[in-house]
């Protein structure tokens, strides 16, 4: 079995002062020199392991490749205080831009090779902080280019909640009337276009959620010089297949090993 490092259940707080919780994994000869670590953004609706535990899985792979990780829950999401109803999309920028600072913070940490790590719209979270807390490296899975596409999907699903006037769930989650006039204002892509480091961008060939057109605009627009794009044949939005699965995280690994 593979060495996974040392793992730490961590908590810290975000901009409002609320406690944030992830887990902190460590390569096992981290405490011997600094490592470079990578902050992960899950999905929405999604938490710190993601499905079918893929960013635990992908942590796992980073630790024993010699990086370090965080993966935590988003404010309303996970163990995180909250309720998913307050979440919105600038509120989940602004908690991982708490979750670089909290990495870079740590002494086993270089603050100087921190990469950025986000899937559907954990991508676009990645991207749009990508540039202003000066990442090395992104690498986005499934990202959402375009956020006009959540408000899509939540008009196209959400229900009323009986008995609460004006109130909608979501994949058994009540979401907050606001959330989609705050999505409209994000713009990930024209963040990721300021942004010069190596971006890696993975998409599934069947993505249900997210049209592979995203994966291609983010593509085009990325300012980096160093720029891939990675189509996975017949995998749907999660990747939910080992081989699709191993393939991602195998590329992400590499891609941080030869720039982070």
């Amino acid at each position: 079995m593979k060495n996974p490092g040392i793992e730490r259940f961590v908590e810290f707080p975000n901009p409002k002062g609320r406690t944030l919780r992830g887990m902190l994994h460590l390569p096992a000869d981290a405490p011997k020199r600094p490592a470079a670590g990578v902050v992960m953004f899950h999905g929405f609706t999604g938490d710190r392991m993601e499905s079918h535990w893929m960013f635990v899985k992908c942590s796992r792979a980073l630790a024993h490749a010699g990086f370090a990780s965080l993966r935590f829950d988003f404010y309303g999401s996970g163990e995180s205080d909250g309720e998913f109803r307050e979440m919105s999309l600038r509120g989940e920028i602004a908690d991982g831009r708490a979750a670089v600072a909290f990495l870079r913070a740590q002494t086993e940490i270089d603050p100087e090779r921190v990469g950025l790590l986000g899937i559907s719209l954990g991508g676009a979270v990645a991207a749009a902080l990508a540039p202003s807390v000066q990442a090395k490296v992104v690498v986005l899975w499934s990202a959402v280019a375009h956020t006009s596409r959540l408000r899509q999907l939540i008009k196209q699903s959400a229900r009323k909640i009986p008995g609460k006037p004006g109130a909608h769930e979501f994949d058994a989650r009540e979401i907050s009337p606001r959330l989609i006039e705050d999505v409209l204002k994000v713009e990930p892509i024209r963040h990721l276009a300021r942004f010069q480091g190596p971006t890696l961008i993975v998409h599934p060939e069947k993505d249900e959620a997210v049209p592979v057109s995203h994966a291609r605009d983010f593509f085009q627009a990325a300012g980096a010089d160093a720029k891939e794009l990675a189509i996975i044949a017949g995998a749907d939005h999660v990747y939910t297949s080992i081989p699709w699965e191993q393939e991602v995280i195998a590329r992400t690994v590499q891609w941080y090993g030869r720039h982070l």
